[in-house]
């Protein structure tokens, strides 16, 4: 509930989540946009067809002036074949 300088943000300013993804952590070029983060936003987001092997993924709050968070460590998934 605070901005990487430290102050609060209220869930009011949020406005969407945006979810990096790809098979190299540090190249994560596929995208997915989730709107609606100041109010009933889901907090858990499916990425479907993925193909076999690891998958890695970070997340990033957008507020409403356009603002960007820095985006979180990453984590992996693994999907079999």
């Amino acid at each position: 509930m605070t901005r990487v300088n430290g102050e609060s943000i209220a869930m009011g300013e949020l406005d969407r989540y945006v979810i990096r993804y790809g098979q190299d952590a540090d190249d994560l070029s596929r995208e997915i946009t989730v709107d609606g983060a100041s109010g009933e936003a889901e907090m858990s987001y499916v990425v479907d067809n993925l193909d076999a092997g690891t998958w890695y993924f970070t997340i990033q709050v957008q507020d409403t002036a356009g603002l960007l968070s820095e985006p979180s460590e990453p984590v992996s998934k693994t999907i079999q074949s």
